[in-house]
């Protein structure tokens, strides 16, 4: 009898809470019987924490939690192993009735729209790394959530970029849509199509935080993700856009610099000018960029930072800016700035307000002190100001910014 079973028979019956996040670091056979012996007190059990886990030990887990735990609150799993098992459909016996939180992590569970969830109790639902095994098509994901008034954060990311064969037919646009009513945040990874059938089909009125990782497609299109945003009005009131260029994506962030709201739309790739060409689909038509976005940020400060090509076309840099009509302040990161600023000396005669009609501050990160304004942003500057929309062009110094021109 291992010392876990001995204290459980002795001690009061107190709630157990179990938490192993370094799990597979755990190689005696009878740690493994004391995580077992717990997991047998499921009356008692709730909390279970378990990260990391191998096959034998998720398969072991799976094999003990065959039956309803009833003060289980939260549940997390996590799998070590690039071949995960499948949870049975049997998996606390169908049931969790006051199950809060359910995280799984690398776990294959195409049964879950079977688990009967307290559709008042439930607020977080987390499904990350899913295997191919797991793949759940959008209109029974949201069936399944239909019923969970509460929820308060979902997350669904796919480990994968293809889903399994036969399953690549496009949903009809339903003629109803299921409300999340207390949905306030939703993460997910995968492919667009996927997103697209997801959002089609619900309506999120509280929503304050959307980020969507959309795996490496050289063309794609995200009409019903803007109808969805169209349909939320907390995310209509976004003033501000980051785009962010790494060694592996590319990202178009939005938010509020003071109500904490934020819509991320990340696409996986490298080559500079598919990231270009990806900034240009996820912020033109039919994409509903905010008509009051005065912020524009444009960096790269990844380390390492991302290769550029030399042959970038001036015209892709034109496309990127094109759509930001109201942006009054653009700021440029010290690497991006030079890389930029050609472009902008291509906006002349006719061409003068072509981009950035409304821009009155333009802020050069990585400026010197003692430098003044950099010869290639002159053209620029002098353009503008003939045509009587000076651009004013800042330096930080300290804490703040300065003035240069």
């Amino acid at each position: 009898m291992t010392p876990v079973r001995k204290m459980l028979d002795i001690w009061p019956p107190l709630p157990i809470h179990i938490d192993k996040p370094a799990y597979p670091h755990l190689h005696l056979e009878t740690d493994a019987d004391d995580l077992i012996a717990a997991l047998e007190h499921r009356d008692r059990v709730f909390t279970i924490n378990l990260s990391g886990l191998t096959l034998r030990q998720l398969e072991r887990v799976a094999a003990v939690m065959q039956e309803p735990f009833p003060a289980l609150t939260r549940l997390h799993l996590g799998s070590a192993d690039e071949v995960a098992p499948a949870l049975p459909v049997t998996f606390m016996g169908g049931s969790a009735p006051h199950l809060q939180r359910l995280d799984l992590e690398g776990i294959s569970f195409p049964t879950l729209p079977r688990l009967v969830l307290s559709p008042t109790d439930l607020t977080a639902l987390r499904l990350h790394a899913i295997p191919s095994a797991g793949y759940i098509s959008p209109g029974v994901m949201v069936e399944f959530l239909s019923p969970l008034t509460r929820l308060e954060s979902l997350v669904i990311e796919f480990k994968f970029p293809l889903p399994p064969p036969g399953t690549t037919s496009r949903l009809l646009i339903p003629p109803t849509r299921t409300v999340l009513p207390a949905l306030i945040y939703f993460g997910f990874k995968g492919n667009s199509e996927y997103l697209e059938d997801m959002v089609a089909q619900i309506d999120a009125p509280q929503l304050l935080n959307l980020e969507a990782v959309i795996f490496n497609q050289f063309i794609f299109s995200i009409p019903r993700l803007s109808h969805f945003i169209r349909r939320t009005e907390t995310l209509k009131s976004l003033s501000q856009v980051e785009l962010s260029f790494g060694t592996r994506h590319v990202q178009t962030k939005f938010s509020h610099s003071r109500r904490g709201r934020s819509l991320l739309l990340r696409i996986l790739c490298s080559p500079s000018d598919w990231q270009l060409s990806s900034i240009v689909q996820l912020c033109g038509p039919p994409f509903p960029l905010p008509s009051n976005v005065e912020r524009l940020e444009i960096d790269d400060e990844t380390v390492p930072p991302p290769k550029w090509q030399d042959d970038i076309d001036h015209d892709q840099w034109l496309e990127v800016l094109q759509p930001f009509t109201s942006v009054r302040e653009l700021h440029l990161s010290a690497r991006m700035w030079p890389r930029l600023v050609p472009t902008l000396k291509e906006l002349t005669g006719e061409r003068t307000m072509d981009v950035l009609p409304m821009l009155c501050d333009l802020f050069l990160g990585g400026l010197k002190q003692s430098e003044s304004l950099p010869e290639t942003i002159e053209p620029f500057v002098a353009t503008r100001k003939l045509a009587d929309h000076p651009v004013v062009v800042h330096r930080l110094e300290g804490q703040g910014w300065k003035a240069i021109n």
